[in-house]
């Protein structure tokens, strides 16, 4: 059984993203339940390197998606690394993917100056990018 419930607001959380009417202009973020846990694969298990850095970039995409502003996207982008450090990844391999992750989607300026015309290039670049399904 599905509950629904109606109300009228200016912010809403749907999936995992939080939605904001700002006057008009929509504002969206990750959103985080309230169960939930910095826990992800840890470094030293016994997979693939490629699997370690698929992680990172997906972190990305899904912060760069979901934040409408470069300034929750740094946020995220922080939180990351931090859940990438706790998890056991060493911080040269966290700073190698996440520069290609950068340099993949040309915008460096986004890391390195938080550039909001590049980041609302980013955005709407993977926004709209099909996800690849398995």
């Amino acid at each position: 059984n599905i509950k629904i419930t109606i109300t009228i607001n200016q912010a809403l959380e749907y999936l995992d993203a939080s939605i904001e009417n700002n006057n008009g202009q929509l504002k969206t973020t990750i959103c985080y339940k309230s169960a939930w846990e910095p826990h992800i694969l840890p470094y030293e298990s016994d997979h693939p390197r490629y699997i370690h850095a698929n992680i990172i970039s997906t972190m990305l995409v899904r912060a760069a998606r979901l934040c409408s502003t470069v300034e929750d996207f740094d946020m995220e982008r922080l939180s990351a690394e931090m859940i990438l450090l706790v998890n056991g990844y060493p911080p040269k391999f966290i700073h190698k993917h996440m520069k290609n992750f950068f340099i993949q989607y040309d915008a460096m300026n986004v890391w390195t100056e938080l550039d909001i015309e590049t980041y609302e290039q980013l955005h709407n670049t993977l926004l709209y990018k099909p996800t690849r399904r398995l």
